[in-house]
């Protein structure tokens, strides 16, 4: 086994949380980014508008946020990414909840052909500022 693979441990989201927590360091939220080339541009784009809803429904509309690449040869990639700021308590059945519908709707979006394949992800947790303010 390599010393990559050692240090790398897979663990299911609630064994990460509790030990997240009984290290003192419950996360407060969750970011989570798509990429893909196919993705539009426009307000119409489907991707956008799903996360819309999904926003509205789970409180992080204001945070979503599409950003554009230019990568070589001409490459451009697009990403939309949000962050749910909801507390420990509730992460887990949201982050479940939105990664659900997601998986769900990017796999009828290529069956469909509005997209060519599933969008690469990127999922991470937030950590609560520390006490007294922002980060400096």
């Amino acid at each position: 086994m390599s010393e990559t693979e050692e240090q790398v441990r897979a663990v299911d989201l609630t064994e990460a949380l509790k030990e997240m927590e009984a290290q003192g360091t419950p996360p407060s939220g969750f970011h989570m980014m798509f990429f893909s080339p196919h993705f539009g541009m426009t307000e119409e784009c489907p991707v956008l508008q799903l996360l819309k809803m999904l926003g509205a429904e789970y409180d992080f509309t204001d945070t979503i946020k599409r950003q554009v690449f230019q990568m070589p040869q001409d490459l451009v990639i697009i990403s939309y990414e949000f962050a749910w700021l909801g507390g420990f308590h509730d992460i887990q059945q949201v982050m479940e909840a939105v990664n659900d519908i997601l998986e769900d709707q990017f796999t009828r979006m290529v069956d469909n052909k509005v997209l060519k394949e599933k969008p690469q992800a990127r999922i991470s947790f937030l950590a609560p500022l520390p006490e007294g303010g922002e980060e400096e």
